[in-house]
């Protein structure tokens, strides 16, 4: 007997499946959201906790208008969609403008009378990168719904032009707690950061948060957020100092003896000296996991008095040797004294143990004002527990700290070149790294002209960077006086060459149409580039057709990325009038730009233009 198929409907489930598992998920609901409760259940299943990414809206094909249309909320696809949405990521992007400025519009607000978070009724992680100047605490949160219980700022470096303490004490003035909440600084940049009124952090009251993490400036403010009145159920927290000269230490203290319920502690730069009067006067019978970043000081007077302290574990009983981990610094003079020291008084483990001098990198006028071929070199010693560190490196030159395992993000600059084999054979350590950027490459007038005069040469072994996501190079005039084009043009072809994952790319816009000739000359090359969505240019050219057309991922283009074009007076201004005469012809000659439905284009505030295609 033969069994006819009146519907699709009768189809079982795992076919459905299989058919839901071709489509995109804005496709998915577009097509099949609310059709019945059978179909809603099968989305539910493939999609159970939908993620709100404006960093990759290409990937799962998002366009301007789908956006548009999901926020508004209008069909029955959006809401279902708008519903379950279990975690949005906000980065500094055009998809991220479109939905922060739709919700902040007064017409939005004024008829629905509620927050941000009351249209994602699911929503229990947001996190917001790049745009936190952008966000109104009032709007975002106020009134508060329940379901959110992770929230997680990243503001943008370097935290001296953010607007870090305004939005910390914004939840503050709300009464606004969360399970977790962390507010980082991007690479861990607080460089120039004034001491004057800037800082007006404000004592704390989050009856509802387990795990905090953020930055502070006094030694008094920890001791706040141990406050149990304040903090009542405060188990992870993660804490970083802004002031990192020994001139801010705490002679005096006048604290009672605190006992925190903590189970896990990371300090981050912070002295020896406040670092022991800390742990003098806290007790934390629960620490089981105990981190220290960065932790220094100008001598190793008080190195013996740290050790005793973890020796004994007086105030630590729950501390176990392997979940303490710790990265001390001090001047590189010290590295001799530290090693007949370490031998003969450390009592601690010596075989988990290492130590390196790490290369600072010298001011700008030290190096133009040389008139040597080298200069005397600046180190730090580091002394560290051979185990994962998570903060962010700034590695200078070659140096020896390459012995520490590799974090996800790092800084290298660069003063001196013998052979190109120096580069690759650092680059060979980058292998578990998610962020690069290539930052100052520059040294003396004599060690500048050395380095133009270096033969580049294929490495010796295949180079491979699957991890890397996001890579930052050549953004700064200075390579130039390092480096030839033709020899930056090799260190660029074959690091990008080794990377099979990069999603975004900060670059000279000089480089990218090199880059578009010689991949598509190689067909087998060309694959490290297909997967780049964002692409952030520092200079104007007029060569963005090309670019729109060959990188068929790419989801947006920045134009004039960081640039003083409005500084240039008379001329700066004809620069822009130029890009703007040039985007008009732009819109009318090529059609993904031309369809307003599909298509963005934005100027910003400053010389930035912005493309979301």
């Amino acid at each position: 007997m033969i069994t006819t198929m009146k519907s699709i409907e009768c189809l079982p489930n795992e076919l459905w499946l299989l058919f839901m598992s071709f489509l995109p998920p804005i496709d998915l609901y577009r097509a099949l959201a609310g059709l019945n409760h059978r179909i809603n259940y099968l989305l539910s299943s493939m999609t159970p906790r939908p993620v709100l990414d404006t960093s990759q809206c290409a990937g799962d094909r998002i366009c301007f208008s789908d956006l548009l249309q999901l926020i508004e909320g209008k069909d029955i696809w959006s809401q279902f969609l708008l519903s379950s949405i279990d975690t949005i990521r906000l980065y500094d992007t055009l998809a991220s403008d479109a939905l922060c400025t739709y919700y902040q519009s007064p017409k939005h607000f004024s008829s629905n009378q509620t927050s941000f978070l009351h249209l994602f009724p699911s929503l229990r992680r947001l996190y917001i990168t790049g745009i936190s100047d952008k966000i109104e605490i009032s709007q975002l949160f106020v009134p508060l719904f329940t379901t959110l219980c992770d929230v997680h700022f990243t503001f943008d470096a370097s935290m001296c032009c953010s607007s870090y303490y305004k939005v910390v004490n914004g939840f503050t003035d709300h009464g606004l707690s969360f399970y977790r909440m962390v507010f980082d600084v991007e690479d861990d940049d607080i460089s120039e950061y004034s001491d004057s009124n800037e800082y007006e952090w404000k004592r704390m009251y989050l009856p509802n948060t387990v795990y905090l993490s953020l930055y502070i400036k006094r030694l008094d403010d920890l001791f706040n957020l141990l406050d149990t009145q304040a903090l009542p159920v405060l188990d992870h927290l993660s804490v970083a100092f802004i002031t990192r000269d020994l001139e801010y230490d705490v002679k005096m203290m006048n604290v009672n003896n605190i006992t925190s319920r903590l189970r896990s502690l990371k300090l981050s730069h912070m002295s020896i000296n406040n670092l022991l009067i800390f742990l003098s006067f806290v007790h934390m019978p629960l620490l089981e996991k105990l981190t220290l970043i960065d932790i220094h000081d100008n001598t190793l007077n008080r190195l013996n008095e740290f050790q005793k302290y973890f020796e004994t574990k007086k105030n630590l009983p729950a501390l176990r040797p392997s979940s303490f981990r710790f990265l001390l610094r001090f001047p590189g003079k010290l590295e001799s004294k530290w090693n007949k020291y370490r031998y003969l008084q450390w009592p601690l483990d010596v075989v988990n143990i290492d130590h390196c001098l790490e290369e600072h990198r010298l001011s700008v006028v030290t190096y133009y004002r040389s008139r040597t071929l080298s200069l005397p070199k600046k180190y730090s010693l580091l002394i560290f527990t051979r185990s994962s560190l998570p903060f962010h490196r700034i590695i200078h030159n070659y140096s020896a700290a390459m012995t520490l395992k590799q974090t996800s993000s790092i800084e290298w600059t660069c003063d001196y070149l013998d052979n190109s084999e120096q580069i690759f054979e650092v680059l060979s350590k980058f292998g578990t790294i998610k962020k690069l950027k290539i930052g100052t490459w520059s040294g003396t007038k004599f060690q500048n002209i050395a380095a133009k005069s270096i033969i580049f040469s294929s490495p010796s072994d295949r180079l491979q960077l699957d991890k890397l996501h996001s890579l930052t190079l050549f953004t700064t005039e200075s390579s130039d006086n390092f480096l030839l084009k033709s020899q930056q043009h090799f260190f660029l072809r074959i690091l990008l060459s080794a990377t099979t994952q990069l999603v975004k790319l900060t670059i000279n816009w000089n480089y990218i149409m090199s880059i578009d000739s010689n991949f598509t000359s190689e067909p087998s090359a060309v694959s490290p580039l297909l997967n780049l969505r964002h692409l952030h240019l520092c200079y104007f050219n007029v060569d963005v057709i090309l670019i729109v057309t060959h990188f068929e991922k790419l989801t947006e283009i920045i134009i004039n990325k960081d640039s003083d074009y409005r500084h240039l007076g008379i001329h700066g201004h004809d620069l822009l009038s130029t890009q703007q005469r040039y985007v008009e012809n732009l819109l009318r000659s090529i059609h993904k730009l031309h369809d307003p439905n599909r298509t963005s284009i934005l100027w910003t505030n400053f010389p930035d233009l912005r493309i979301w295609l």
